[in-house]
């Protein structure tokens, strides 16, 4: 069967006419009327959508022209009805004694409208009524093992779906009113919020409800228990497979078999991995609590500090117009402020440049260096490294680590640079000489930022 061999058409053009809100909430009170009785008069519905929407219905608007409507009540009310029956809401039906008009609601219109007010208003569920209903059915089935071990499984497997269903509900839930935290910009509306609508709907009556009863670990180990029992014995599924046979389930033995394994299968994973949905609630339950405060706290701290201030001033700078643009320029003068602006596709363009050659510099080869100026040289690169790698340097390098840690080892050499490094390696050179410090080698190797070096104990000599 398709969608709109059940829906008609235009079922949903309610909610995309211009008097959509009114038509919902028309909806709602039709659905009220309908839950006191099954069979609504037209007389009250007319009375009850009066009362209820004496304001919003006077202000209905023509869809495809002018509204050509009375300004009473009763006329505008007749319009909604008219409008509900054209749509599918409702269906026209007569009294066979009376001949008066009345109204019932189709199958998916009743369903539909039950889904819409449980939403809106909350409702509680019972997820440990389901737990222990579960458990009672199969318990009295293993018991009893008569002909209507089937029915009881097939009850306690629709009991596992509602339970499932119901904790994704749940899960759902506290993601849509973590991620409504982002449209709210008042302290004010996340109270109300948190305290008005989401503990109202649904901490108190679905997630304190869940955590406070015990039915789930309590339950759920006796329950994995008698459905592995059933599994592991092939005659009570054949027994339950020939009563779902002679109950129409399936055309065939194998067919039934193959139902009543799964749903034994469904029931066990089910509980099995319960936990992790259970987890998975409290994290999620955790942060939007988390979330709520933290916003809380930054619009009741925002503004009050330098950060906030220059934050109220940016935006006043956002709205000014462009004949404002002397006075920008004067309040830039005092403030440290950029303009910002957009990657683009010439925001990366650079305006190319010639190529210049190049023009080598001319040096003169012929020219000799005497033996004087060879030594000299080589004499002055001697007293550089004398003056940057004395001995006294590196002892003092060496202790000025030991007066740190006492004992030095490999890992806790302190080398930043090469000059480090070069006085490291004149350290272990000078090992052998009078100086004071020992030096005890292994064989293995490591590296310090970047140096390999032996892997090496460095203490004070005795």
């Amino acid at each position: 069967m398709k969608f709109y061999d059940v829906f008609p058409e235009n079922f949903y053009t309610v909610f995309t006419s211009t008097n959509k809100k009114i038509y919902a909430e028309a909806l709602m009170v039709l659905w009220d009327v309908y839950r006191n009785s099954p069979i609504v008069t037209k007389e009250d519905l007319v009375a009850s959508l009066i009362a209820n929407l004496e304001t919003q219905i006077l202000e209905l608007e023509g869809e495809e022209g002018p509204l050509s409507l009375d300004d009473n009540l009763s006329s505008r009310a007749h319009f909604i009805i008219r409008k509900f029956l054209e749509t599918g809401w409702l269906e026209r039906e007569q009294d066979a004694k009376s001949f008066t008009e009345q109204f019932i609601l189709p199958v998916y219109a009743s369903k539909f409208l039950n889904m819409v007010y449980d939403l809106l208003h909350g409702k509680s569920v019972e997820y440990n009524g389901f737990v222990y209903s579960t458990y009672s059915i199969l318990k009295t089935a293993d018991e009893e093992k008569d002909e209507y071990m089937y029915d009881g499984l097939r009850q306690a497997h629709q009991l596992t779906e509602h339970l499932q269903n119901s904790l994704r509900e749940l899960l759902a839930n506290l993601r849509f009113y973590h991620q409504r935290l982002q449209d709210q910009f008042k302290v004010k509306e996340i109270l109300e919020e948190h305290f008005d609508i989401f503990r109202a709907k649904i901490s108190d009556k679905i997630y304190h409800p869940l955590k406070t009863f015990d039915s789930v670990p309590r339950f759920k180990t006796r329950i994995i228990k008698i459905v592995k029992e059933w599994l592991f014995t092939p005659l009570l599924i054949e027994k339950m497979s020939e009563t779902a046979l002679k109950r129409g389930v399936a055309p065939s033995i194998e067919d039934c078999r193959q139902e009543v394994i799964m749903m034994l299968g469904d029931i066990q994973d089910t509980y099995r991995e319960i936990d992790k949905m259970l987890s998975a609630i409290d994290r999620k339950n955790s942060a939007y609590a988390r979330a709520s405060l933290e916003r809380m706290q930054y619009f009741l701290n925002t503004g009050q500090d330098s950060k906030g201030k220059l934050i109220e001033i940016i935006k006043k700078l956002a709205k000014l117009k462009d004949t404002d643009v002397e006075n920008l320029s004067l309040i830039m003068e005092d403030l440290p402020l950029f303009q910002q602006s957009y990657v683009d596709e010439y925001s990366l363009f650079v305006q190319p440049q010639k190529k210049r050659e190049h023009q080598p510099i001319k040096r003169d080869l012929n020219t000799q260096i005497s033996s004087q100026e060879m030594e000299q040289e080589l004499k002055d690169f001697k007293d550089r490294l004398k003056n940057i790698f004395s001995h006294r340097k590196v002892v003092e390098y060496i202790m000025s680590q030991l007066e740190q840690q006492g004992i030095l080892r490999s890992q806790d050499l302190k080398l930043k640079d090469d000059e480090d490094f070069i006085k490291l390696i004149l350290a272990v050179v000078k090992a052998d000489e009078n100086v004071p410090y020992e030096i005890e080698f292994t064989e293995d190797y490591l590296k310090v930022n970047g140096y390999r070096i032996p892997k090496m104990l460095i203490k004070r000599e005795k």
